[in-house]
């Protein structure tokens, strides 16, 4: 049955509770799996075990540094504020780890539950490099309070038009772990003293307040609901289906395509970390190139040119270069550019020293309308973004295929 990517997003939007692990998101993947086989790929389901909630992880962080905060109040007897800094600096390079995805503390002490990926497989005896095309199969969790529409546009919006970027909602969560870090530490040095006492005091009460905020908002999502996820992140799915079909019936001359269907990218990326481990080893760092697909159902599309929660990780500068080649030479002359501050599947491959390139469609003020609410549905999107996010995707596997 050939590919019609609205059918194909239609279908998997039904499946109900698509969150990490959940039921709905392995209903997908067997889903996926089977339509893979059937338009021609060398399909496997790779099962993993992760701890998908990361709205409890990180609550869990938060919730220990404002208690680690707490306790360096108490500097007699001398080794409690000692003993705090050391707790806090281990919560912060937990954190910092877990939005880096390079390593996992604090996660790895929460209970896994079996998730999956998709890889699917065009082999190519001759094949000079490796090309895979991405997306996530997973639907995002969402509260009551977090993820407003209105609000998450408006401040879309200011931060493009002051700053030409766009937010980071969790670098203010680890600067504030780093400053009750400074606090412990201060009053190790100097237990006494009323200057002591106010500058600290001033510094854990705005960090504490920070970490409130964020401790509120991971509550919040934990006990939301989870969304159909449309357009975040089946039209990034149906894309690289049509992608795949399409090689199929005009291959590649030098290269290997692969797609694969990640599982708990709302987890934060876990499931492209699970790819990773067991994969990184095996792939050639020149010649291994990933295209991400993602939240491609609105708006305009975009080539992302950075990436990342902390240290923004420019994009591969070949691919970067080969969309903006595609852009100059007049077929995709509408097309932008993004700098993402907060993550995607790519930026795990990135981190690891990958060449890696998101694609995605936003409107004018840098947002997906719907992202992340109830109202993210197959009705909703624009299927001809996705269309179109597919060509620039298919244009550049074709440019790489030429080197």
């Amino acid at each position: 049955m050939a590919v019609d990517m609205m059918e194909e997003i239609e279908t998997m939007a039904a499946f109900p509770l698509r969150g990490p692990t959940k039921p709905g998101e392995k209903q997908a993947a067997e889903y996926l799996a089977s339509r893979m086989k059937e338009i021609g790929l060398e399909t496997t389901v790779e099962p993993y075990k992760i701890s998908p909630h990361y709205y409890w992880v990180y609550f869990t962080h938060t919730l220990l540094a404002i208690l680690a905060g707490v306790a360096t109040i108490w500097t007699r007897p001398a080794w409690i504020p000692w003993l705090m800094a050391a707790v806090l600096a281990f919560i912060t390079v937990s954190f910092w780890g877990d939005l880096t995805t390079k390593f996992h503390l604090i996660r790895n002490i929460i209970p896994r539950y079996p998730s999956q990926n998709v890889v699917g497989v065009i082999p190519n005896e001759k094949a000079k490099r490796r090309i895979i095309v991405s997306a996530h199969i997973d639907a995002a969790k969402v509260g009551s309070l977090v993820f407003n529409p209105d609000l998450d546009e408006k401040v879309a919006k200011f931060y493009k038009e002051k700053f030409d970027s766009t937010p980071n909602v969790m670098m203010p969560i680890l600067l504030s772990m780093v400053g009750l870090l400074v606090v412990a530490v201060v009053r190790a040095i100097v237990p006494s003293g009323v200057a002591m006492w106010t500058v600290t005091w001033i510094v854990q009460g705005i960090c504490t307040a920070g970490l409130l905020v964020a401790l509120v908002s991971f509550f919040d999502i934990g006990i939301g609901v989870y969304v159909p996820g449309a357009c975040d992140n089946l039209s990034g799915i149906a894309g690289c289906m049509s992608i795949c079909e399409r090689i199929l019936a005009e291959p590649l001359a030098n290269s290997e395509l692969e797609f694969v269907g990640f599982g708990c990218e709302e987890s934060i990326m876990m499931g492209a970390v699970q790819y990773m481990k067991k994969h990184g080893g095996d792939l050639d760092k020149e010649n291994t190139y990933f295209i991400n697909l993602e939240s491609i159902g609105y708006g305009t599309v975009r080539y992302g040119t950075s990436e990342g929660f902390v240290r923004v990780r420019p994009y591969s500068s070949e691919l970067v270069g080969i969309a903006r080649g595609l852009k100059e030479s007049g077929g995709f002359d509408e097309i932008g550019t993004y700098e993402v501050r907060l993550g995607t599947d790519a930026m795990v491959p990135l981190v690891r020293g990958f060449k890696a390139i998101t694609i995605f469609g936003f409107n004018e003020n840098n947002f997906v309308p719907n992202y992340h609410t109830p109202q993210d549905t197959p009705e909703n999107m624009d299927i001809r973004v996705t269309e179109r996010a597919r060509d620039l995707a298919m244009a550049m596997i074709r440019e790489l295929d030429k080197k």
